[in-house]
C-alpha cells in the first residue's frame, strides 16, 4: 500500500520487521476470530435509536477538482471513502454502512455514535463540520393498518360493481410499485405478477414471501381475476414491484421501517420506474425522503400515502406530491381534512401461504386507491399525480368531514359511459 505520509522510523524498525510481522499476524487472526463470533444482539429498535446519517456531496469529493495534497495521490473512486473515514474518525463514529445517492448528488453514511454521547449532540457537531452536507437521526415509520386485532367477519360493500368496472379497464400494462414489508411471490392471487422484488432491510434478509402487511396490501390493488380461486383486485390485470423497507415484529403484528431503508427503496422505485408507488406507512417527517418523492414525482410516478388519524401531519402523506388516503371515520381527522377516503374496514384480502383475512385501516385504503389510480392511468396514461387526485375528488359523490370519498366508477368511466346505480363506495366499508 503506497503511503501518503513517509513513516520517519521505518528504518530503525527494519530488522525487527519479520518478527513483528508474525506477531501482528498473530493478533489479527485472534482478533479475526473474535468478529466472527461476535453478534450484536440488541434489538433493532435499541440499534436504530444510537445511529445516525449523514451525507457528502459526490459532485465535491467524488471528482479531482475538490481535491488537493495529499488526496491527490488517490484514485477518484477512493476520495469520497478516504473523506468519510476523516469524518468517522474525527466525530468517533462507527461505521454502519455506505453508498451513494447519485439522483441527490449526495453520498450516504450511517454511523453509530459513542456510548459517551447523545444523539442530538453528535447530529449537532456533524452539522458544523464543512465537509458534512445534511445530518439526521434515523427514524422509524409505522405501517398503517391493524386498526383492531378482531375483525368481525362481514363482507366489504358491494356497491362498488367492480365486474361493471373491469369492463371499462383492469390496470393492463400499469405497474404498481409497493413500498412496504415483503410479499408472498407465491400465492396463488399474486403467483407470475410481481415482475421485481427487493429486499432493503439489511436485518430481515431471510423473510420476504411470509411478510403479510405488504402480501394484504399487493392482494387489494391486484389480485388476480377468473383463476377460481379467493377474491378479485381493484386492478386485475396490474404487474407489480415490490421493494421492501419494512419488517415486522417477531412478537407482533406490528410492522416497522426506517428511514435508512426508507431511503434505499424509494432510489430503487426510482430506477425502476413504475407507474404508480403505493406507501402504506407514516412517520417524522425527513427532508431526504422529501426530496426522493419529490423527484420521483418529477419522473412522473404517481404516488399514494396513507394517512395516520393519530399524527397531526401524517408524513409523506402531507406531501404535496403524495395523494393521501384515510379510511377512519370514527372522528375527523386532526389535520384539517386534506386527502381523500376510500374503504378500509373488513377488506378481505391476501395473507401468506396461500390464504385470506380481512384487514382494516388506512393501508387498506390506500391500496384500494391505488388500484383505482391504475385504473385510470390506464385509460388515460397522460395524467400525472396532482391529476389523478383533482379527477379523484371531482368525480366523489359524497363528503365525510369535508373530505371527499373516492367514487371507483365515476373515476374510471369517461364520456357518456354510465355506472350503475348502486356503484358508489361507502365510506363505511
Amino acid at each position: 500500500m503506497r503511503r501518503l505520509f513517509p513513516d520517519p522510523m521505518a528504518r530503525k524498525r527494519g530488522a525487527r520487521a519479520p518478527v513483528m510481522a508474525r506477531v501482528l499476524l498473530a493478533l489479527s487472526l485472534a482478533v479475526g476470530l473474535v468478529s466472527c463470533v461476535s453478534v450484536d444482539t440488541r434489538p433493532i429498535e435499541e440499534r436504530l435509536s444510537r445511529q445516525i446519517m449523514f451525507t457528502i456531496s459526490i459532485d465535491q469529493y467524488g471528482d479531482a477538482s475538490g481535491f488537493d495534497e495529499p488526496y491527490a495521490p488517490l484514485s477518484e473512486a477512493r476520495k469520497s471513502t478516504f473523506v468519510i473515514q476523516q469524518i468517522l474518525s474525527f466525530h468517533g463514529l462507527k461505521k454502519i454502512a455506505t453508498w451513494p445517492i447519485k439522483s441527490l448528488g449526495l453520498h450516504a453514511v450511517v454511523a453509530e455514535i459513542s456510548r459517551k454521547k447523545k444523539v442530538e449532540e453528535s447530529i449537532e457537531e456533524l452539522s458544523t463540520d464543512n465537509r458534512v452536507e445534511t445530518v439526521q437521526s434515523v427514524k422509524t415509520y409505522d405501517l398503517l393498518g391493524y386498526n383492531d386485532p378482531y375483525f368481525e367477519l362481514q363482507s366489504v360493500a358491494r356497491s362498488d360493481d367492480i365486474e361493471y368496472i373491469h369492463h371499462l379497464a383492469t390496470g393492463k400494462d400499469i405497474v404498481v410499485g409497493v413500498i412496504d414489508t415483503g410479499m408472498d411471490r407465491q400465492h396463488p392471487e399474486l403467483r407470475g405478477r410481481v415482475i421485481y422484488s427487493r429486499n432493503h432491510v439489511d436485518h430481515d434478509q431471510d423473510r420476504f414471501d411470509t411478510d403479510e402487511h405488504g402480501t394484504a396490501v399487493a392482494g387489494i390493488i391486484g389480485s388476480t381475476a377468473n383463476n377460481e380461486v379467493g377474491i378479485v383486485g381493484v386492478a386485475p390485470d396490474v404487474k407489480l414491484m415490490s421493494f421492501k423497507s419494512c419488517w415486522h415484529d417477531r412478537t407482533s403484528r406490528h410492522a416497522t421501517c426506517d428511514s435508512v431503508s426508507l431511503m434505499k427503496a424509494l432510489m430503487d422505485a426510482i430506477d425502476q420506474q413504475p407507474d404508480i408507488l403505493n406507501l402504506s406507512l407514516s412517520g417524522p417527517d425527513d427532508p431526504l425522503i422529501r426530496r426522493l418523492l419529490r423527484l420521483a414525482s418529477d419522473r412522473g410516478i404517481v404516488l399514494l400515502g396513507a394517512k395516520d388519524d393519530k399524527r397531526y401531519r401524517s408524513f409523506p402523506a402531507s406531501m404535496p406530491e403524495v395523494i393521501a388516503v384515510g379510511a377512519s371515520l370514527d372522528e375527523p381527522f386532526p389535520d384539517g381534512g386534506y386527502g381523500i377516503l376510500a374503504p378500509g374496514t373488513d377488506v378481505l384480502t391476501t395473507t401468506p401461504g396461500a390464504t385470506y383475512a380481512f384487514k382494516s385501516g388506512s393501508s387498506m385504503a390506500t391500496a384500494y386507491v391505488s388500484g383505482i389510480a391504475a385504473l385510470i392511468k390506464e385509460r388515460q396514461p397522460e395524467l400525472n399525480g396532482r391529476q389523478i387526485e383533482e379527477h379523484l375528488r371531482a368525480t366523489s359523490r359524497i363528503m365525510v368531514f369535508k373530505m371527499p370519498v373516492v367514487d371507483i366508477c365515476a373515476a374510471v368511466r369517461r364520456g357518456d359511459e354510465a355506472c350503475p346505480q348502486r356503484a358508489v363506495a361507502s365510506a363505511s366499508h
